[in-house]
Order: C-alpha cells, then sequence, then structure tokens
C-alpha cells in the first residue's frame, strides 16, 4: 500500500545549523536509499514555505511506513504524520502549448 509520510521541525529546532545540515543529509541519503529500492515512489519539500519533507513510501502496511518515518534522522525533532496515499492512476494533463505565431504578433 502506498502512505504519504510529512514532517515538519518542531519550533524552535533545537539543532545547531550544523547539527541540522548533518542529519539533513542523512536524511536526503536514506530516502535515495528508499528510491532505489522501491520502498519510496517519490520524495522532496513541502510547498508550504516550512522547513519539511513529503515522501511517498510503497510498503505492506501502516506501522511498516510508521517505521521507517521514525527511523529518519530528523524524525525526532520534527512532528510526523503518516496516512494512506491514493495516487491517481492517470498522468496529470499536459499544460496547454502556445502556439509561436501568437506569441510573434
Amino acid at each position: 500500500m502506498r502512505y504519504l509520510v510529512t514532517g515538519c521541525l518542531r519550533e524552535p529546532c533545537l539543532l545547531s545549523p550544523a547539527e541540522y545540515l548533518a542529519l539533513a543529509i542523512r536524511e536526503w541519503e536514506t530516502a535515495l536509499r528508499w528510491l532505489v529500492d522501491g520502498r519510496a515512489l517519490a520524495y522532496g519539500r513541502l510547498g508550504n514555505g516550512t522547513t519539511g519533507l513529503a515522501i511517498v513510501l510503497d510498503v505492506e502496511s501502516e506501522a511498516e511506513a510508521r517505521r521507517l518515518a521514525e527511523s529518519l534522522p530528523l524524525a525526532p525533532y520534527a512532528d510526523v504524520r503518516v496516512g494512506a496515499a491514493v495516487l491517481r492512476d492517470e498522468p496529470a494533463p499536459a499544460p496547454p502549448r502556445l502556439d509561436p505565431r501568437a506569441a510573434a504578433s
């Protein structure tokens, strides 16, 4: 099943900039490993201007998704949520194509 994991750092963050950077790099490496081995389908930053992540996991159970989420290096410093992910099977519609003749006039 697919699960969406989101996490945002708690305020105030008790990490120094160097500690945060070291953990963020380890977390990114972890997510890349999960993408390579198929446990993760997507990974990225939250688009709401906060310091956080979103990752879609493809695992057998919610318990496994929670275990993986809690194993992320920044998880002890973040509010992490895990929920079932609903992904559409059809691709998103393509953006409209511009007519180059219209741009020239």
